[in-house]
């Protein structure tokens, strides 16, 4: 009797702290995940950069003695090994430009998954069509219409991927 009243009592006191966390997640200064409320840009602002336009200085930058320098431009790109369970819901997003989540989201979800089991699955067809060791660059820019992965073949801003991009 007492283990049935005990585990009864330990059941009940699982489901309060189940519950009180769900209620308390939903009141505010909590985030609804549903609702994009995130203020716009042009509320953005800080004390001290209101305090130094309302003192109406103008800007003070600093000069120095040294000469003006040109860097040299480097293309960007970062080069790497193969991405084999890369992922374009992780490269480009749902692009509905809202932090909320959305019936994307949703359909994500297990398709997210099932691409990585797939892709788990099916290593050894992922490392035929490029092999371990190939090199690649990513430089950021994605695509959908051209390429929905920013991983590319070959150039590296060094000018090409060699082994001492990887510190070999």
């Amino acid at each position: 009797m007492r283990t049935k009243l005990s585990a009864l009592t330990g059941g009940f006191a699982g489901l309060a702290a189940l519950v009180t966390l769900i209620v308390a997640c939903n009141q505010p200064p909590a985030v609804n995940p549903w609702v994009d409320d995130s203020i716009s840009q042009d509320q953005w602002t800080t004390p001290s950069r209101d305090l130094a336009l309302a003192s109406g200085q103008k800007a003070i930058a600093r000069e120095t003695d040294f000469p003006t320098m040109n860097a040299p431009y480097v293309s960007p790109g970062v080069p790497h090994y193969p991405l084999w369970w890369e992922d374009p819901f992780d490269d480009q997003g749902d692009n509905n430009e809202t932090f909320a989540i959305t019936w994307q989201d949703y359909v994500a979800m297990p398709y997210v998954l099932g691409r990585f089991l797939l892709n788990t699955m099916a290593w050894p067809v992922s490392a035929v069509v490029t092999p371990p060791g190939t090199i690649m660059v990513s430089d950021g820019y994605v695509n959908p219409a051209e390429h929905p992965h920013d991983a590319r073949l070959g150039q590296s801003p060094n000018p090409t991927a060699e082994l001492s991009d990887f510190g070999f």
